[in-house]
């Protein structure tokens, strides 16, 4: 009953969709600008969401890996065991994950100074910029994130299959 990496590739579906409209919204000027505003500001708190579903799965599944090595008395190798290996994926993904949800923040920031700002030409700059950097390193913390997830799920099977073995 492993559903998480379908539930993550869900919420980046939906992220890219919010990410491509916000763009088209922002570079083609075909609608009111108050609609790219409100689409940005949409798009940056489901980005940030999507991360922190992420960093609540691994600390949820985590607590349950460490929880069945002690119940069930699994081989936990300090160097490469269960818990050790929940810790290296948390740390591969939270780093990502908040960078992530800071950079969206910034740029949603960016957005209202430009706003507010609308002769000044840097500060359009900066928002355009920093925005495709958000887009981008987002992207690539969704790939890390996916295959962390994967990983995660193959040993919670391997868990799993263990713990049916012994009883």
């Amino acid at each position: 009953m492993l559903q998480m990496s379908k539930i993550f590739i869900g919420l980046v579906f939906w992220n890219v969709v919010l990410f491509i409209a916000t763009i088209w919204l922002g570079v083609t000027h075909q609608s009111a600008h108050w609609q790219h505003q409100a689409m940005g500001v949409l798009t940056g708190v489901y980005t940030c969401f999507t991360h922190c579903v992420v960093m609540m799965h691994f600390m949820g599944s985590g607590k349950g890996i460490k929880e069945a090595v002690e119940t069930y008395a699994l081989p936990n190798d300090p160097k490469t065991g269960y818990v050790r290996r929940t810790r290296r994926f948390k740390g591969q993904t939270s780093g990502h994950a908040t960078l992530c949800c800071m950079c969206v923040i910034i740029t949603v920031w960016l957005g209202g100074w430009m706003d507010t700002h609308k002769f000044n030409p840097s500060a359009h700059r900066w928002h355009m910029w920093f925005s495709i950097f958000t887009v981008a390193y987002n992207l690539y913390a969704f790939w890390v994130e996916y295959k962390v997830i994967a990983e995660n799920s193959a040993m919670i099977r391997e868990i799993d299959a263990k713990i049916a073995a012994s009883t």
